[in-house]
């Protein structure tokens, strides 16, 4: 079996608009329901675009009218050092400090009648903390990262695996979630990635359609952990030559 899932990242007040519903308008033409993750309080810089007072009331409505499977993306977006040498909202802090940016994260988008059923932290920046966290609350069906061909379970979780941002035709097999960040997605690769789309439209499902046809209860195999070192590394070299945490 073949899917591709499409995940929306950086959601928020102060996204670029224009830019979102480029995306979202090329999802409708070819009826594809993402997972998109939003930012639940955010206070990152990085993010200047004039803020839209009807972001929660119309456009996040929108979005859950049409379909789309809803994620809390962290809760602030802000990234402090790790001893890794890296940032993370996350890593470094113990289990009560992150339970409390995970709860209050949760009640800020039911507040604007939004509950998430999915987690995924900014820059892919999380520990086994943050797992006993979110499996701990009870308010997450699943967690979008993770490195593997099919979703799998740890630490009593079930993850959508991760592997590639672009879309790419990698094996006949897999289930594959393609991450893309609207506020700074260029024409060129939203031409590209139009064309991916049209060409393998067929293996483009929501979530919610893939946890249907799948086993849930899967543990990852070897080879799957055996890329994880491979990923991090690359993802962390991209880090560097674009100067941003994703």
């Amino acid at each position: 079996m073949l899917r591709y899932i499409i995940r929306l990242d950086d959601a928020c007040p102060r996204m670029n608009k224009d830019q979102w519903l480029l995306i979202e308008n090329l999802l409708d033409k070819y009826n594809i329901k993402p997972l998109v993750g939003i930012i639940p309080d955010n206070q990152d810089t990085l993010f200047t675009w004039e803020e839209d007072p009807e972001f929660w009331t119309k456009t996040v409505r929108r979005w859950q009218e049409k379909g789309w499977t809803i994620a809390q993306h962290g809760y602030h977006h802000v990234y402090h050092p790790t001893n890794e040498g890296g940032k993370s909202e996350f890593i470094g802090l113990d289990h009560a400090a992150q339970k409390k940016l995970i709860e209050k994260g949760y009640e800020a988008m039911c507040a604007h009648d939004c509950r998430p059923t999915s987690f995924f932290a900014p820059g892919h920046s999380f520990d086994k903390i943050t797992v006993d966290v979110i499996r701990e609350s009870g308010h997450f069906d699943f967690i979008s990262d993770g490195y593997a061909l099919y979703p799998f379970q740890e630490q009593g979780m079930l993850f959508f695996p991760s592997i590639f941002d672009t879309p790419h035709k990698i094996l006949p097999f897999g289930v594959y979630t393609f991450v893309f960040h609207p506020n700074f997605e260029t024409d060129h690769s939203l031409k590209k990635t139009e064309v991916f789309i049209a060409k393998h439209r067929k293996f483009f499902m929501p979530i919610s359609t893939v946890m249907k046809e799948i086993k849930l209860k899967r543990n990852r195999i070897w080879i799957e952990k055996a890329i994880y070192p491979s990923i991090k590394m690359i993802r962390n070299i991209r880090k560097k030559i674009r100067g941003t945490e994703w």
